[in-house]
C-alpha cells in the first residue's frame, strides 16, 4: 500500500485491475479513495463518492460477465435451448446473486477482461474513470442516454420510480446510474461530471469531482436536509 500513498502524495496517476467486486477489491478502492479525500480534507465525501464509484465498477464487471455468459451473441441471435433473449437475460441475473457468479469471475480472469479503474488527481479534481473491455450495443446506449436523462429532470429517486412505472423496459436494471446521478446532485457537481461512453472495443465510465469548499458546503446542507 506504501507505492500507492506515495503516488497519491506524488500526484501520480494510481490504476487498478480487478475482475470481479469482491469485499477485498472494494477495500482497497476505498483506501485509495480515501487517501485522495483526506489529501483534500474532505473524508465526509468518502461514502456518497465511493458509493458512485461502486456502482459504476459493478455495470463494468456485469457488462464482462454478460458477455462471456453470452458468448458474445448479440440479442438478435439465436439463444441456447430456444430461450427468448429476454428470458436469458433474467436467467442471467439470477445467475450474477448467486455462487455461480465466482465462476464468471474466474472466466473473466482466465480471458483477460478485466476493468480498470485509474485515479487522477490535478488541483482540486479528482478523475475516477472505469473502463472494461466490451462496448455497449446501440440499444443498451440508448437506455443509458434515456436513463441519464430521465434521472436529471428528478429531484429523488422515488420520483424516477414514478416517471418510469408505465415503462415496459425499466424492470430495475440501471438503477445504479439514477442512485449516482442523485448523488452527484446532492454535491453541488454539475450533472456533465458523469460521462459513460461506449467505443469499438471498450466502454468507459468517468466521474470528475471537484474537491472543494463549495462541494463539502453543498454536501452538508443537503445531509442536513435529508436528516431534518
Amino acid at each position: 500500500m506504501k507505492y500507492i500513498t506515495d503516488a497519491v502524495e506524488e500526484n501520480r496517476d494510481v490504476k487498478i485491475i480487478t475482475y470481479s467486486v469482491s469485499t477485498t477489491n472494494e477495500n482497497r478502492l476505498k483506501k485509495v479513495l480515501a487517501l485522495y479525500l483526506r489529501k483534500r480534507g474532505c473524508q465526509v465525501l468518502l461514502a456518497p463518492l465511493y458509493t458512485c464509484m461502486k456502482e459504476l465498477l459493478i455495470n463494468a464487471v456485469k457488462a464482462n460477465y454478460k458477455h462471456i455468459y453470452f458468448e458474445g451473441d448479440e440479442p438478435q441471435s439465436p439463444l441456447p435451448g430456444g430461450l427468448g433473449h429476454d428470458k436469458v437475460i433474467r436467467l442471467f441475473k439470477l445467475e450474477m446473486s448467486r455462487e455461480d457468479a465466482k465462476t464468471l469471475a474466474r472466466l473473466a480472469r482466465s480471458r483477460g477482461m478485466k476493468a480498470e479503474i485509474v485515479f487522477q488527481h490535478m488541483g482540486d479534481i479528482l478523475s475516477i474513470t472505469i473502463t472494461n473491455p466490451i462496448a455497449m450495443t446501440p440499444d443498451e446506449q440508448e437506455k443509458v442516454r434515456k436513463k441519464l436523462a430521465d434521472a436529471r429532470k428528478c429531484d429523488d429517486i422515488s420520483d424516477y420510480f414514478l416517471m418510469s412505472a408505465d415503462d415496459p423496459q425499466n424492470e430495475g436494471a440501471g438503477i445504479g446510474l439514477v442512485l449516482v446521478t442523485m448523488i452527484l446532485k446532492s454535491l453541488g457537481v454539475d450533472q456533465s461530471s458523469l460521462d459513460i461512453r461506449s467505443f469499438e472495443d471498450y466502454t468507459r465510465a468517468s466521474l470528475v469531482i471537484p474537491l472543494t469548499r463549495t462541494t463539502l458546503e453543498h454536501y452538508a446542507r443537503n445531509t442536513a436536509q435529508a436528516a431534518g
